[in-house]
């Protein structure tokens, strides 16, 4: 075939390629799947426990109110249908176990005997195999007409010929398609799902019906302002506000348009309409009411694509309106706690904690008689996910009404006869309580103990395993509430428990093993049981050592949690090491353990610790050595974690190491550090551990260290340098320890890390400079002044260009370095070179990590020490014209810090003269200053200049601008602050002073700006005193406007709250009133004589 020629054209092409363009319309084509962002929050958001909330029926029907004794026998009918369903599943499985026996299936096929059949019988399963033959053949034979003849299904019916003609009426025909017509190959081919496709196919969701239906979503909803959008979803939920037409509505219908309006403005509203929606919502809720409320809010919150923000929004409006509504909720509890309970198990601990508060409030307006009649049906439900929410629900009605009027019916459930579920229920209502409370804090419990204890015995040999189970790790949950107390309450249940640990097995017995294990604390903290603590750890740790070789995972960490409470001692258990040690070293310290689960391997750790802290610390230091040299780098790493915990805690337990195992100890935390692969933290931080815990005794291992050091610095791999230059940064203040006044070893590392200052990676260049500052750290005073090789006049310019790189961490260990030099050494630099520096670290103040701008500040700091401030401080002020606000800010910090170096004397004459400047900004900046100076100031400084600035402060506050009050307000609250004790009466007129200039500011409204304005004027009573303070209040305390006593109140409650005694001398003497001649008020008490 010959190629098609292209038309050439002579004028020009200005559209872009063919490539490209396909490239676009693939970028830019129709996405009709899921959302990426939506899928992960589906699946990370949500485990499949979670989403069983939307598999549950739920009937939404106010109106429809079930009697107590209906819903009983739905769980019954429920109870039933379960039960009938259970036997069937276990006939089909026994019938295909029987069928599908594999021992049945090797033997050889069995001929049929046709003796012992009739004739007639003969005949009928003939008849039999011929029809399910004749079916398997029609059915394959239809599917293969259907797939090649392109067939429509509608509904799982093929619409073949003969079906069409039962189908119509008579006197359709059949017309032949035309001549020419061909079949378009890409037809999608005939729905066949019903007859070949299973139903255990996944088909993941998608998008195609959003484009179908789009037209239909308005952009804008009439009579509602203020959205950001409008989902296809809200259609189902808010459809009435776009089609209703207001003058065909009765006034019932209004008001449920107008709660409609609201809830959409809060949920799809802007953060300003979000608000006012809120307010007028929860001030009209008891006009509205409950039905018309929760008519539109519980059904959108069964939503399953509500986002976060939207569940959160929904959440807090049905709490306010719980609030509101009080007692007129109690008729729709049912159907509010079958909503909100699935969020009790969210994944999000906000969202758990605003369920908790919701329920909290229901409970409180429903009341308890209510609550138990609503859940008990649910209490012995045949779904465990709707037994567990409700063990929730119950632990909160108990906390928020206490245990005193619970425990009767708590005790009544878990008496049941009737089945073990609800007995298994209500003792999880107890365990569900004590995990809300949380460990350590069962003051709530304490004193119903014994009664709770009582309640919880029986289902300690109860016939069913779940409850036994269930009951023991509640009990043990109660002693970890109520520790260290309580033993005497838990002394009935030791004997049933030490019982059950000898007769269970698997998880039973962990259980068990918990509990007791959970109560041996509350002994050892009672000295009338010691013989009970000694006997049952003895006899535990038998137990205990046996169950160390368990493959099940709960096992291992039920008895590694135990071993941790556990009160052990040499004279206790005399063979530990035969005993204990050896076996938990065998059983944990293994390749196996160690890449296993992250809570695994840090219970081996804290259990490692306690044992050696219990029993032998270097012997157990000594077996865990051996395995930093393992070929397995996670079990190294393990051994390097436990190590460093061993040591961080217990340093002085290395007095007594011998040289051999001090040598085997760096020289195997060597080993495993050079060894790493996946190069982590844990290896640095045990190396500082162990550095810091030998101190002297490193001396003779040095020289090796520093060798592998060196050798790392120069490998091409950038993680192990930055790794190399992170270790000289931990070890070089016991290099000098070590050298005692010999600073020959230091400075050549210094050197070496001189000479690396060109490195390109930003992460190893930072810790270059952390290396770096260390060793300049150490070396002593004199040193820095003899160094030649690199001298400090070498180091700091090459430090400068460096200032200006963009990477945080190079900043930040620059500029300590810079500031380490202007402490230690700054009369051998020019001061033209620290003024070029300043300019460079002005640059620094704009950075984004404020750990940067407080190291810029701090080093301007000590240039100004060095060089006088006058050049610094007239650098700073002329920053204070830019148009960045936290240059600004950072500024007068920097500012700030110079007067506190310098003392301000030196400062704020320049600064005070910068104030005359007509620009806001720049007298704001000065205010400011002032005001972080003030800050770091003490008071016997701060009094010296208050005569001083007080014209300047006076002009702030007497300004139009609210800012400058703010500030000056700030800065008056600083002064009086410091002031507190150390003033006599000559400066209590300047205080006086200020407070007649603040207080007509309390009126102000702005929240930022009264909050500084009511500061200042506590800070101010506290130095003029109660006795003048109060004669500014009682007059607006009494005055008839509300909005002029509001402010005055609010001053007198926080003078109530700090000073309440120091006030009553000061209350106005009332000894009668004009229109009571008769009644005295006089209160001879109150009456001081001198």
């Amino acid at each position: 075939m010959a190629p098609i020629e292209q038309k050439r054209n002579l004028a020009g092409n200005y559209s872009i390629p063919d490539s490209l363009n396909k490239e676009l319309q693939k970028e830019f084509a129709e996405d009709v799947s899921t959302p990426m962002d939506k899928l992960q929050d589906d699946i990370i958001n949500q485990n499949n426990y979670n989403k069983k909330r939307f598999q549950r029926s739920i009937v939404l029907d106010l109106d429809e109110q079930k009697s107590y004794k209906q819903i009983m026998n739905e769980r019954n009918l429920e109870r039933e249908e379960l039960l009938v369903e259970k036997l069937i599943k276990e006939k089909d499985d026994g019938t295909t176990q029987t069928v599908e026996n594999p021992q049945e299936r090797l033997l050889p096929r069995k001929r049929k005997k046709r003796w012992d059949m009739t004739p007639e019988e003969y005949k009928k399963q003939k008849e039999c195999e011929n029809n399910k033959e004749l079916v398997k053949k029609s059915t394959s034979s239809l599917i293969a007409e259907l797939v090649e003849g392109k067939v429509p299904v509608v509904r799982g019916i093929p619409l073949t010929d003969s079906i069409l003609e039962k189908i119509l009426p008579p006197g359709y025909v059949k017309v032949n398609p035309p001549a020419h017509f061909k079949q378009n190959e890409e037809t999608l081919p005939p729905d066949l799902s019903d007859a070949v496709v299973s139903s255990d196919y996944y088909l993941p969701p998608t998008n195609e019906s959003v484009g179908i239906s789009t037209t239909e979503i308005p952009t804008d909803v009439p009579g509602v302002k203020g959205l950001e959008f409008f989902k296809e979803e809200d259609m189902k939920y808010f459809g009435k506000l776009v089609h209703s037409k207001p003058e065909s509505l009765n006034d019932e219908e209004k008001k449920e348009l107008n709660a409609m309006k609201l809830v959409l403005k809060i949920k799809n509203g802007s953060p300003v309409t979000r608000k006012r929606a809120m307010r007028q919502l929860t001030n009209n809720a008891a006009k509205f009411g409950p039905k018309v409320l929760l008519n539109q809010i519980l059904p959108i919150l069964l939503e399953p694509n509500l986002t976060p923000q939207e569940r959160h929004l929904l959440i807090k409006m049905i709490g306010r309106i719980i609030y509101q509504l009080d007692e007129l909720i109690r008729p729709y509890t049912s159907k509010v706690l079958t909503v909100i309970s699935p969020f009790l198990i969210d994944e999000d601990p906000t969202v758990r904690l605003e369920t908790r508060e919701i329920i909290s409030g229901l409970t409180k307006a429903a009341g308890l008689a209510n609550i138990i009649s609503t859940l008990r049906p649910d209490l012995d439900h045949v779904d465990e996910y709707v037994r567990n929410l409700t063990a929730r629900i119950f632990a909160i009605v108990a906390n928020t009404l206490g245990l005193k009027s619970f425990l009767p019916f708590l005790k009544a459930v878990i008496k049941s006869k009737k089945n073990w579920t609800a007995r298994h229920t209500g003792i999880k209502v107890i365990q569900q309580l004590c995990i809300m409370l949380g460990r350590g804090n069962g003051t709530a419990i304490l004193p119903y103990l014994a009664n709770i204890v009582e309640i919880l015995k029986p289902p300690i040999n109860d016939e069913s395993l779940q409850v036994r189970t269930i009951t023991a790790l509640t009990l043990a949950q109660l002693a970890e509430n109520v520790s260290p107390y309580g033993i005497d309450s838990f002394e009935p249940i030791l004997e049933p428990i030490w019982f059950g640990i000898r007769k269970h097995r698997g998880k039973g017995l962990a259980s068990f093993l918990k509990c007791i294990g959970a109560m041996i604390p509350l002994m050892s903290y009672d000295p009338n049981y010691e013989d009970y603590t000694n006997y049952y750890t003895t006899e535990l740790m038998h137990i205990i050592t046996r169950e160390f070789r368990s493959p099940d995972e709960d096992m291992r960490k039920t008895i590694l949690r135990i071993i941790m409470g556990l009160p052990l001692s040499r004279k206790l258990i005399p063979d530990y090491e035969k005993s204990i040690i050896g076996p938990f070293v065998n059983a944990f310290w293994n390749r196996r353990t160690a890449s296993d689960s992250v809570q695994i391997t840090r219970l081996v750790v804290e259990a490692t610790n306690h044992l050696a802290i219990k029993f032998d610390f270097l012997d157990m230091l000594e077996h865990i050595v051996y395995f930093t040299k393992d070929d397995n780098e996670q079990l190294r790493k393990l051994a390097i974690e436990a190590i460093n915990k061993l040591i961080s805690n217990n340093s002085q337990e290395l007095i007594g190491m011998d040289s051999q195992l001090d040598r085997k100890l760096v020289d195997g935390v060597l080993f495993a550090f050079q060894k790493q692969t996946i190069h982590q933290k844990i290896y640095l931080t045990c190396f500082g551990t162990l550095a810091d815990a030998l101190n002297v005794r490193l001396k003779p291992h040095l020289n090796s260290i520093l060798s592998t050091i060196l050798y790392r610095m120069k490998n091409k791999l950038a993680e192990i340098r930055q790794q190399a230059s992170d270790l000289i940064a931990i070890i070089a203040p016991v290099i000098k320890q070590c050298s005692e006044h010999d600073d020959e070893l230091l400075m050549k590392l210094i050197l070496i890390l001189y000479e690396s200052l060109g490195e390109v990676y930003p992460e190893v260049l930072g810790s270059i400079l952390n290396a770096l500052y260390s060793c300049l750290d150490s070396i002593d005073k004199s040193t820095l002044y003899t160094m030649s090789n690199p001298s400090i006049n070498q180091i700091l310019p090459t430090l400068t260009p460096i200032l200006k790189n963009r990477h945080e961490k190079v900043q930040e260990a620059c500029i300590k370095l810079v500031g380490l030099i202007a402490r230690k050494n700054s009369e051998t630099i020019n001061a033209k070179e620290w003024m070029r520096i300043c300019f460079d670290l002005l640059e620094m103040l704009k950075a984004q990590r404020k750990r940067i701008r407080i190291a810029a500040n701090n080093t301007f700091g000590y240039i100004a020490k060095t060089i006088g401030p006058q050049d610094v401080i007239v650098m700073l002020l002329n920053n204070l014209r830019v148009q960045e606000r936290q240059l600004r800010v950072c500024t007068a910090v920097a500012m700030g810090i110079v007067a506190e170096t310098c003392l301000p004397f030196t400062v704020l004459p320049a600064i005070m003269n910068e104030y005359r400047i007509p620009e806001k900004n720049v007298q704001n900046g000065v205010l400011k200053a002032m005001s972080f100076m003030f800050e770091y100031l003490d008071g016997k400084i701060t009094k010296d200049y208050l005569f001083a600035i007080t014209p300047l402060l006076e002009d702030a506050l007497t300004d139009r601008d609210l800012v400058h009050r703010q500030t000056a307000a700030t800065v008056i609250f600083h002064i009086a602050m410091n002031c507190i004790g150390l003033t006599d009466k000559d400066y209590s007129d300047v205080f006086i002073h200020y407070l007649n200039l603040i207080m007509p500011n309390i009126f102000e409204t702005s929240p930022h700006v009264i909050s500084r304005i009511l500061e200042s004027i506590d800070a101010l009573r506290l130095v003029i005193g109660n006795g003048v303070f109060t004669n500014y209040i009682w007059s607006g305390l009494f005055h008839p406007a509300r909005k002029v006593r509001a402010p005055y109140w609010k001053i007198f409650n926080n003078a109530y709250v700090q000073c309440s005694d120091a006030l009553v001398p000061c209350y106005p003497r009332i000894e009668s009133l004009p229109d009571e001649d008769e009644i005295s008020y006089k209160l001879e008490e109150l009456d001081l004589f001198l």
